[in-house]
């Protein structure tokens, strides 16, 4: 994790860039030697990107306010587009004009990716703690051969497609 500067690195550093640690990550070290970017340039480059309005805010006086005000806005066109989930988020759908079979079709297709049926099934009874891990474990091991297999079977029908 620690990589440690060496004196050849320290010599070979400018002096504005010189690290005051003797150890640092690996991943700041490229940080003690690169230059900051210039404040300027940075701005410039924001400005010059944004949308018409964030253009003409940023090119203005930003007060505290008007970031307060904008951030605002945003955060609630954001939760009216995207409402934040409740207790029943994950297990209703929307019925769409008159069409309920659909929407019956798909609450039952997230219903069984959930596995909330089993999972009812379960909590029906107790089940021991022994058991319990047994049945885990053994759904694990199943879950890494089906994949295993999975694999395999791609691996042949790409070789297949090869030609050999």
């Amino acid at each position: 994790m620690f990589g440690a500067i060496t004196s050849l690195m320290r010599s070979t550093l400018p002096p504005r860039c010189r690290p005051a640690v003797s150890f640092a990550y690996r991943s700041h070290i490229r940080h003690f030697t690169s230059r900051p970017p210039r404040v300027e340039a940075t701005w410039t480059g924001v400005v010059d990107n944004s949308p018409a309005p964030v253009r003409q805010t940023l090119e203005g006086v930003l007060t505290a306010e008007d970031i307060w005000k904008n951030k605002s806005v945003e955060a609630i066109r954001r939760a009216n587009e995207k409402p934040p989930a409740n207790a029943y988020a994950g297990r209703s759908v929307n019925v769409k004009g008159a069409n309920v079979g659909e929407a019956f079709g798909r609450l039952q297709a997230i219903l069984s990716r959930n596995k909330v049926q089993a999972q009812l099934r379960r909590a029906e009874r107790h089940e021991k703690k022994g058991v319990k891990r047994r049945r885990l474990s053994s759904e694990r091991w199943r879950k890494q051969f089906a994949h295993e297999v999975r694999r395999k079977v791609q691996l042949v029908a790409k070789i297949r497609n090869r030609g050999a």
